[in-house]
């Protein structure tokens, strides 16, 4: 299995690409601009209309920016994009040409295939309109997407506890948000249970997700105004070692492409 972080911040959006050796790629979120992101995906040699799927998990423009357009990505290349019901409500507000038979809804506890690759889908706690994680299974191997969520819910930790890869929200320092200078009801929001996970959050709940299967953490979604990756990798680090874990420790970039295997 190859995951490739094609984006991830708020700042510069966020788009996430899985493949293997057998089937057809599987992308999660959209938010880039479509040059951009036909380009990043280029960089692997994989073709817009190769996508077997687009799972989106959010309405936020940071994660479908591709998807809100008179011709959207999926319309444009022909992929079927699954997403929650209350997103797809959400998304018919838009004067955006996707036929139906690329509309794909998709609820919590939902599990499709798309090529060879199997994706279950699980609710979180967000600020958003039924907001999705997912677990993308290839090859043997698990991939799991947590980003934008407040807080860790039983749910989640059950879909996730053990899987190989685990591409996880690590979003911001609470000491540098709450000094940031940013107004006071959106550092609320982004410490507040529908937010985001704080680095301090992040390691609590890996130390618990983390097992002897797991190959990799992917720590994502940080904030480029509060928090730095030698921050978020060093918390991490550390609740990891403390609770005996030994794993791979990666933060994906904000902006820059990265892939892991």
């Amino acid at each position: 299995m190859y995951i490739a972080s094609l984006s991830s911040s708020s700042t510069c959006g966020n788009a996430y690409v899985v493949w293997g050796d057998r089937g057809r790629p599987v992308l999660f979120d959209c938010g880039v601009p479509i040059r951009r992101l036909v380009a990043c995906l280029r960089e692997f040699g994989i073709e817009p209309q190769d996508l077997a799927g687009l799972f989106i998990t959010h309405e936020h423009s940071d994660h479908v920016k591709a998807m809100c357009l008179v011709t959207p990505f999926a319309q444009k290349y022909r992929t079927p994009v699954y997403a929650s019901r209350g997103f797809w409500k959400w998304y018919s507000r838009y004067a955006c040409r996707l036929d139906r038979d690329l509309m794909r809804p998709i609820a919590a506890g939902e599990e499709v295939v798309v090529s060879k690759s199997r994706v279950r889908a699980f609710s979180k706690p967000h600020d958003a309109s039924e907001p999705l994680g997912f677990v993308v299974e290839l090859e043997d191997e698990r991939a799991g997407f947590a980003t934008d969520l407040g807080y860790v819910t039983e749910e989640v930790e059950s879909c996730l506890r053990g899987i190989e890869y685990l591409v996880f929200e690590s979003n911001h320092d609470v000491d540098m948000e709450k000094r940031s200078g940013r107004p006071w009801p959106l550092i609320q929001r982004v410490i507040g249970s529908l937010g985001h996970l704080s680095n301090d959050q992040a390691a609590q709940a890996l130390s618990d997700l983390v097992t002897a299967e797991t190959k990799q953490v992917i720590l994502s979604h940080l904030s480029t105004e509060c928090n730095t990756p030698e921050i978020a990798r060093s918390v991490v680090e550390k609740s990891l070692k403390r609770a005996g874990k030994t794993v791979a420790v990666q933060v994906a970039p904000a902006r820059e492409i990265a892939v892991y295997s």
